[in-house]
């Protein structure tokens, strides 16, 4: 529990949209005038940090604060979050939550003195804490806002339940890792096992604590359901390519995504979402794109054309963000870049984007569903970071999009490798995408089904 020293606690009684009515007054007579003795307030404080990458967890200078965290406080502890793919309504969200900024900061009050429920939350990642409140200014250190890195839901520590392909080329377990995600050093990246932070689906070859190949997770529904988010690095596509033209592996997975699931994939494994959800992207290397439809009522569709999402290798050395909050977060920080072990500013207007191995020649807005007066609802993929290769002429494509299939998931595909090699710190590619991972995992308004 983290407390304020003051003169007095001042406990509530009633519900927190009812502040004044459940407080007890401190002081002298219950007889004096109304304002004789205004009722103690307090703010509070504190800047929210990712997982493993706070104050005291990396060198100074080179920590990544999250922006949009929602952060509240209540009298009563929140419901726990499901250990299953569900939908997370933006309607739910407590009237009284505000959000982080770019920085991670955030100030809450004032509020009367009182014991409270404090949650710190984005996506299914939270942190859950008793504070009291005394008159003034509640500043919590980092150790208090600080996303957890284990999933301790007795404690008031969520962690999304992960599944990872594991892939041979894309080491996003090295970011997971760091993360706190597993064990790590700059070499070697060992998963918890089974029961942990991330379970492992291999290319086929024997890994230990492995829960089997990606054919395996894809063809079991209900083995899907058990993940808030999929990750498919580069290039799972190994074992899986196979299956991904099978009806239904592919109705598995728009219905995943339908029910509240998030899918993350990186260049050569783009056939995970290429194929069931052919509209939103139309990748440009040869023979890279899928072509066909799909019904977001029956999760059936045709493929007039098959892709493999495969395309040649590529640095962006001009990759620039074209989101305004992912730009303003990312330049506030600092650490090493590809080129350089040497921390340095990042700037999001330019940076070395390396490894890609396709480019996006297009988006495709579809419909979804309607709204509730009955009008149609489009989905409109959103880039977040562009930038220009030999096959693009030298005009900046989208490298990273997001975007929102019928129902409450999202799907977020980049063209480049997430890391690339094993190497201390997190490249700006690697913060980026860590932004996206939280980011795909917060609230949406679906809407209703044609």
């Amino acid at each position: 529990m983290v407390s304020m020293p003051g003169r007095c606690h001042i406990l509530l009684g009633g519900a927190l949209v009812a502040f004044a009515l459940g407080v007890a007054a401190c002081g002298p007579s219950a007889t004096a005038g109304p304002d004789a003795y205004p009722v103690p307030r307090a703010t509070v404080t504190g800047r929210v940090w990712v997982p493993g990458q706070g104050p005291g967890q990396v060198p100074d200078g080179q920590e990544i604060p999250v922006f949009g965290a929602e952060v509240y406080l209540s009298v009563d502890r929140p419901e726990p979050i499901p250990d299953h793919v569900y939908c997370q309504r933006c309607a739910d969200a407590p009237p009284q939550a505000i959000y982080s900024d770019h920085d991670g900061s955030f100030e809450l009050g004032p509020y009367p003195a009182g014991t409270y429920w404090l949650v710190i939350q984005k996506g299914q990642f939270r942190l859950e804490q008793q504070v009291t409140l005394d008159l003034g200014e509640l500043r919590l250190d980092a150790a208090a806002t600080t996303l957890p890195s284990v999933h301790d839901p007795d404690h008031g520590a969520y962690v999304p339940r992960m599944a990872i392909a594991l892939g041979t080329n894309d080491n996003i377990e090295d970011v997971l890792g760091k993360l706190g995600l597993g064990a790590y050093d700059p070499t070697t990246f060992t998963f918890a096992g089974p029961g942990g932070e991330v379970d492992v689906y291999d290319n086929g070859y024997a890994l230990p604590g492995s829960m089997g190949t990606v054919t395996d997770l894809f063809t079991d529904l209900d083995q899907m359901r058990r993940y808030h988010l999929i990750l498919l690095p580069c290039s799972t596509q190994t074992t899986a390519v196979s299956v991904l033209t099978d009806q239904a592996v592919l109705a598995n997975i728009r219905r995943y995504v339908a029910e509240g699931g998030r899918l993350y994939v990186t260049d050569w494994s783009g056939e995970a979402i290429d194929r069931p959800f052919p509209p939103q992207l139309e990748l440009g290397d040869v023979g890279a794109d899928s072509v066909g439809t799909y019904d977001p009522a029956t999760f059936t569709g045709t493929l007039t054309e098959v892709g493999t999402a495969d395309g040649e290798r590529y640095d962006a050395a001009d990759a620039e963000v074209v989101d305004d909050d992912l730009a303003a977060w990312l330049g506030l920080q600092l650490g090493p870049t590809p080129d350089s072990p040497t921390p340095q500013v990042y700037d999001p207007a330019s940076f070395l984007a390396s490894d890609n191995w396709n480019w996006i020649r297009g988006l495709g807005t579809v419909e979804t569903g309607v709204d509730e007066q009955g009008a149609p609802v489009e989905d409109v993929p959103k880039p977040w970071v562009v930038g220009s290769g030999p096959a693009t002429g030298g005009v900046k494509q989208p490298l990273t999009v997001t975007f929102e299939p019928a129902g409450c998931g999202r799907v977020m595909y980049s063209t480049y490798q997430t890391a690339n090699g094993h190497h201390p710190g997190l490249y700006p590619q690697e913060r980026v995408l860590l932004f996206l991972i939280m980011e795909i995992g917060v609230c949406s308004n679906p809407p209703v089904v044609n």
